[in-house]
């Protein structure tokens, strides 16, 4: 009873220090709102993608079970749009024991002739079973909604689905299966952005909004490519599957493309503000965060370059806790829920892996930022150690042929992939650079400047500068200035404050390296 009652207070009091740094100018408020609505409309963007694509992915993944195509089945897209050829392939590696080519657009003769469109919530399966191993035979039923003007009637449309036909819709389906997967990551990344966002203003964590506009980015560019990618499939499914004289000819996919695009540009447009947006106030918050807490001591220009490698871990750490968990995902979704599972050998190992990462990712993130932060050696050389397994283990797995297939066939993962590379090299390296520095007067610098936050120093009581005190306007250009060093977390619980007399002795220290 009391335990729930502390912890009532304790939720009330946290709640409001959140309320409390948000609302407090006018530019953190604009910052927590743009953040707010952002997620909210993109959110909703990509809930209604995921409700197109589990659609038409549903009615493809019903066809494959009646017709009873091998789980193991997937295909393979040679050449460009306008001169392709699709195979079939039941293994990895794709030797020619082991595929079989079901079209080829050289061979599609160019005729007139009417194609039937079909609504997909109106369609029938008609099944002639066939003794084993032969598949059933399963013919496709369904009104023509938008029918020959030629014709007297509009009538029922039966349509023959043979093994050619076949092939070209698992193709549809697979590709239609690995777009849900992106919705579901892209919608959680939404709230990820979001919540990074609060807990930069709540901390004034400079890593923080730089993740942010880091990831800002990397969703732009992935809005532009995704409405390009709509396009040049839908080309593929005309060109394959609706075109008179290929296999199935009919308009399985009439308004996919359309409905896709509608909701794709909107959503280009709000990654494209939220950019612009995000440049701005963040730019805006460091100069903020710049001028209420770093300039309470000074430090030399050696402290600040060293300080930038410790940011940059940082920034790294915080993107790397989405793309990791992201790009082992959508490979464990890849591995147990499709056409990898059954060609796989290794799915314990990876599953182990996987594991190994959700269950060290936090402890490995808390050892990089206390080691680097507080000069500890050893705990660093754990850090840099862990990063390069991290980096080594999944650039190992490129030695298996399901995980090349999988890098090449899926851009996404394959995105997640690369990001997840760099951001792990570039960790090892950074720390490494920041280890190299150690004991140069960096964990000093934090723990006084932490500590004269905690105790409401303000920049005048350490005023020794007789010639930049005479001047003010330079002074104040000086605390809004990027030469000096970015504040990082603010966490003045972790310190003891320390005696007036140790202030006074780092302070006497910090003026003779200053003159």
């Amino acid at each position: 009873m009391w335990s729930s009652r502390a912890a009532k207070v304790a939720l009330k009091v946290q709640l409001k220090s959140i309320h409390a740094r948000v609302t407090r100018n006018r530019l953190t408020t604009v910052f927590f709102l743009f953040g707010f609505f952002h997620c909210i409309a993109q959110g909703l963007i990509q809930s209604f993608l995921f409700t197109i694509d589990s659609q038409y992915s549903s009615f493809l993944d019903h066809i494959m079970n009646v017709t009873e195509v091998p789980k193991q089945n997937h295909t393979d897209l040679l050449g460009t749009s306008g001169d392709f050829r699709l195979q079939e392939c039941n293994f990895i590696p794709h030797r020619p024991e082991n595929c079989s080519y079901i079209f080829d657009t050289g061979s599609v003769k160019k005729i007139a002739a009417h194609v039937p469109t079909i609504d997909i919530s109106q369609v029938t399966l008609s099944v002639i079973p066939s003794s084993p191993p032969n598949a059933p035979n399963v013919s496709l039923k369904s009104v023509d909604t938008a029918p020959d003007p030629n014709a007297t009637a509009p009538g029922t449309v039966n349509i023959p689905l043979n093994d050619q036909c076949l092939g070209t819709l698992l193709y549809a389906q697979q590709h239609l299966q690995n777009s849900k997967r992106e919705d579901i990551v892209f919608l959680a990344l939404q709230f990820w952005i979001f919540g990074i966002s609060v807990i930069a203003m709540c901390y004034d964590s400079v890593p923080h909004v730089l993740a942010v506009l880091g990831a800002r980015i990397l969703l732009t560019a992935w809005a532009i490519y995704a409405l390009w990618r709509t396009e040049y499939q839908q080309s593929i499914f005309k060109q394959m599957i609706e075109d008179p004289g290929t296999p199935c000819a009919v308009k399985i996919f009439p308004t996919y493309s359309s409905t896709r695009i509608h909701y794709e540009i909107p959503d280009l447009v709000l990654n494209c503000t939220a950019l612009g947006i995000a440049l701005y106030l963040s730019w805006s918050l460091l100069r903020v965060f710049n001028s209420e807490k770093v300039q309470r001591i000074g430090a030399p220009e050696h402290i600040n370059r060293i300080y930038k490698y410790f940011l940059a871990v940082q920034v790294c750490l915080q993107l790397e806790v989405f793309v990791l968990m992201a790009w082992m995902g959508l490979w464990l979704d890849q591995l147990f829920n499709s056409y990898i599972h059954v060609i796989s050998t290794g799915q314990k190992l990876y599953e182990g892996l996987f594991i190994v990462y959700t269950v060290a990712l936090v402890p490995w993130m808390a050892a990089g930022w206390i080691g680097i932060r507080f000069e500890k050696r050893n705990l660093t050389a754990a850090f840099i150690f862990f990063s390069i397994i991290f980096f080594s283990l999944p650039a190992a797995m490129f030695r298996a042929s399901t995980y090349r297939w999988t890098y090449y066939a899926w851009p996404c993962w394959g995105s997640f992939t690369t990001a997840s590379l760099i951001l792990l090299i570039a960790t090892a390296v950074l720390s490494i650079l920041c280890f190299k520095n150690f004991n140069k007067g960096l964990s000093q610098y934090l723990h006084a400047e932490s500590a004269l936050a905690s105790s409401n120093f303000v920049p005048e009581v350490f005023e020794h500068d007789v010639e930049k005190a005479a001047d003010k306007s330079i002074e104040k250009h000086d605390r809004l200035s990027f030469d000096q060093p970015l504040p990082t977390y603010y966490l003045p619980n972790l310190h003891a404050n320390p005696s007036f007399s140790d202030r006074s002795s780092y302070t006497s220290n910090t003026t003779d390296t200053r003159v």
